[in-house]
């Protein structure tokens, strides 16, 4: 302890033992305040105040923050200190959540200083005295970002169990699987999966061995990945025969651009925040140029977004968490990074009638659509986000995401219905959404004088 801080210990009666100090009992903020002391003790010293350390930290900008605080004194080292109600009481003497920013109330690790930068999924919200930044990650992301844009999540019950029906499409024998790639124009594609008995045992016990292991977010992710989210081989040119593919994009950078037809979903908040919808997700599906003629590729950009000259229109996103993490999270992080597709989905086709001089009919709205995915440890749900559309006259009035069925890679049933549903999606994303893009964007190109005639429907 510094002289002066001894002395005035002296005089007022509050002089702290070895015994105290050691035990990381520090004089109360109270006490010091009487004496004409700056709250947080003597600057510089080895057993500054948390309160001090705290402070000092957010005045040093978000590089300097820890989770635990900050400072040579160590706070992290002071809070843990504290064990009763007294000292608790003074660590968070102070702090309001709005302070604290949205990261630190979020499940969510702090990021190393080697991951991407942030700041690109932030928002700033400036409803209160500081200016905090929220994150996908963030609890309170529902709250700032989704809700002043009207996309609202529905998870009570689901719609339907059964994929087949759902989609309309036809079923296999009883204890039989679909040759998907048999189908008429899906032979290109490899994304289809066909998992045996013995797999599927495999599988089950997987997910026991990383529940029971407790194993890390990436770990689910990555095998789930390579058991249920195949992907296409890819080549060098892309392929003139003019078949659907479905691209496979993992943690796709691909943040809004609004002069390239990538527009975020519309914020109908009067101050809306600075959230741009750089959701990178985990894992997503696009529609491959492969579909469209050759001559034209190079003419889709004045229509629809088209990423790297290579993809374009998803129609498919998968979220991960690790067992028992909260699937609010997860969903969260689907709806923004669904919704950013279901709205540029809503603009090709509210175009293309435009253009074409139609009205919207039941059977455009039911085209426009975008299904996701949530994995949290071996749970798992499918969700559609579909928008709403103001009745006179079409105008996107925000979207909802509804849960359409969830189960558990815990037993035979659940990995089956898994397979059957991913595999619907896929079909549904190559057949009827990629005919329905490829429709519109050649009424848009029409109008914009290029010649589409050579651009297959077959």
């Amino acid at each position: 302890m510094p002289p002066t801080l001894r002395e005035r210990s002296r005089r007022t009666g509050t002089e702290q033992s070895g015994q105290d100090i050691s035990a990381g009992r520090v004089p109360q903020y109270g006490d010091t305040q009487r004496d004409g002391i700056a709250r947080g003790g003597w600057s510089g010293g080895e057993f500054g105040s948390a309160g001090r350390d705290n402070r000092q930290s957010k005045a040093a900008g978000r590089g300097g923050r820890r989770r635990h605080g900050g400072g040579r004194g160590g706070a992290g080292r002071d809070k843990r200190a504290f064990t009763s109600d007294e000292g608790v009481d003074e660590v968070v003497e102070g702090f309001s959540p709005r302070e604290l920013g949205a990261e630190e109330l979020s499940e969510a690790p702090s990021v190393p200083h080697s991951a991407p930068d942030l700041d690109s999924h932030s928002a700033a919200d400036t409803s209160g005295t500081k200016t905090s930044r929220i994150t996908a990650r963030s609890a309170h992301f529902e709250d700032y970002v989704l809700g002043p844009r009207r996309i609202t999540i529905n998870g009570k019950g689901a719609i339907d169990a059964n994929p087949f029906r759902y989609f309309g499409t036809e079923a296999a024998p009883h204890g039989e699987t679909i040759d998907y790639s048999a189908l008429k124009g899906l032979d290109a594609a490899q994304v289809w999966l066909s998992i045996d008995e013995r797999s599927i045992t495999g599988i089950i016990e997987e997910y026991a061995v990383m529940t029971y292991k407790n194993v890390c977010e990436e770990e689910y992710a990555s095998f789930a990945t390579e058991t249920f989210l195949k992907r296409q081989r890819r080549f060098l040119q892309v392929p003139s025969d003019r078949k659907w593919r479905a691209e496979r994009m993992l943690q796709l950078v691909a943040p809004p651009k609004r002069d390239a037809y990538w527009d975020p979903p519309i914020c109908f908040a009067t101050d809306p925040n600075g959230y741009r919808f750089d959701s990178r997700p985990d894992c997503s599906y696009w529609l491959s140029l492969a579909g469209f003629n050759s001559d034209y590729r190079s003419e889709l950009g004045g229509a629809v977004y088209v990423h790297n000259d290579w993809i374009t229109c998803p129609y498919f996103t998968i979220e991960f968490k690790k067992h028992h993490q909260s699937d609010l999270q997860a969903r969260a992080q689907a709806a923004a990074a669904g919704s950013l597709a279901l709205y540029n989905r809503y603009m090709l086709k509210s175009t293309a009638l435009k253009d074409s001089a139609r009205e919207w009919t039941e059977a455009d709205k039911a085209l426009i659509r975008h299904y996701a995915l949530t994995f949290v440890g071996a749970d798992f749900q499918f969700w559609v986000l579909q928008p709403r559309l103001l009745r006179t006259c079409g105008s996107w009035d925000g979207c909802t995401m509804r849960k359409l069925y969830d189960s558990k890679c815990t037993s035979n049933y659940g990995v089956r219905q898994l397979e059957r549903w991913i595999n619907e999606i896929h079909r549904w994303g190559l057949t009827k959404h990629a005919s329905s893009c490829q429709e519109d964007i050649k009424t848009i190109l029409e109008v914009r004088g290029v010649d589409t005639s050579a651009i297959n429907f077959d």
